[in-house]
């Protein structure tokens, strides 16, 4: 049986699942703790990054996680973001989880990859065994194998399950270390100081090399969380819109709820072609002055290549009109509810100005 030291489960042979349940029940007793469904999925991804993940970081500095364990952890997190309950079919998850663990600047939320990031803070072994001869660490392995080598002690057979484990990590630290001329000093090619830091390997790590512009952009705007999780749908051509609820074999009502029309209810439809849009985007460009709109077939193209120098007005008129249109779609729908185009433009007005004051 493994003792518990620090909170974690320490065994001289691999741990069993049974050995990981309180972590996991450590999962299930925030979930029941919060109330989910008056949380926005803006309200649940915080809780998702600064509360489920961190409560994995403490197991991963030392033991590398089995891909069992991974798999449920992330579901827990999968479920509770899409759903905020324990059962969530794949219909509900609209994005790919692997695309929502990508940073932010690639198209992703920024959750952490656990597997990545269990990687990243197992590095810190090997980093200490080169860079801190002088560590506990160091000593405690040069007295039980004669050597601090990683490259000599990776042809080891005699390794402890929990060094091999470590060990796995070396082709990406041998990539990110340079050794200086004498072989005296090591450093760290991701950080400025040239030192180690988890952060810098995770990073490193996660980074798909795609640097999206209107991602890098979407997450600065003048607006609340929730609305940017919105457009970060919008995006992706991730809502549930006629086209997509047929895509998932889901029965509509075809036609649009906003101009009465039979073509089918897309994004594009909804936001860019529909005369009902497209009265609320001039009247709007009336209304703050801006140049003659182009009406492209991508959305993304249509608020970078209507956007000026100096965008930020553009953008949270961008923002705050597609916000609109959406939730009067939505109330038209699920409310029999039609507002008047004027109603529509002064909301955006006013949330126009809420957001630049609050921003």
């Amino acid at each position: 049986m493994p003792v518990t030291y620090l909170g974690l489960p320490l065994s001289i042979r691999r741990l069993k699942k049974i050995h990981y349940k309180p972590l996991i029940d450590a999962f299930q007793r925030k979930l029941d703790g919060w109330k989910s469904r008056f949380l926005s999925p803006a309200g649940r991804l915080t809780l998702v990054k600064s509360v489920l993940t961190a409560l994995s970081l403490h197991y991963m500095q030392v033991i590398q996680l089995p891909t069992w364990l991974v798999k449920h952890l992330d579901g827990i997190r999968r479920r509770f973001f899409w759903k905020g309950k324990d059962k969530c079919l794949g219909g509900h998850c609209l994005v790919n989880w692997s695309k929502c663990c990508t940073p932010k600047r690639a198209g992703g939320l920024g959750i952490l990859d656990l597997a990545l990031q269990n990687q990243a803070l197992l590095i810190r072994w090997l980093w200490k065994l080169n860079a801190e001869p002088d560590s506990t660490w160091t000593t405690i392995v040069q007295t039980l194998y004669g050597t601090t080598d990683v490259t000599l002690l990776d042809q080891s057979g005699l390794l402890s399950h929990g060094l091999r484990d470590v060990l796995k990590c070396l082709p990406f630290y041998s990539a990110s270390t340079v050794s200086s001329s004498d072989n005296l000093t090591l450093s760290w090619r991701w950080t400025n100081s040239g030192c180690y830091t988890s952060a810098s390997a995770y990073s490193a790590l996660a980074d798909p090399g795609v640097r999206s512009p209107y991602y890098l952009k979407l997450w600065k705007l003048k607006a609340p969380p929730r609305v940017k999780i919105f457009l970060w749908l919008l995006l992706q051509d991730r809502l549930l819109t006629q086209h997509n609820l047929l895509i998932r074999n889901w029965p509509v009502n075809e036609g649009c709820p906003c101009c009465l029309a039979r073509p089918l209810e897309s994004a594009i439809h909804l936001f860019l072609h529909c005369p009902f849009a497209i009265t609320i985007w001039n009247r709007v460009r009336n209304l703050y002055n801006l140049q003659a709109l182009i009406f492209t077939e991508d959305l993304s193209a249509f608020w970078l290549q209507n956007r000026p120098s100096t965008g930020a007005a553009w953008d949270t008129i961008w923002v705050a009109t597609t916000w609109t249109i959406w939730k009067e779609r939505n109330n038209r729908i699920f409310n029999s509810l039609a507002r008047p185009t004027f109603l529509l433009v002064q909301e955006i007005m006013t949330l126009v100005g809420l957001w630049f004051t609050l921003a």
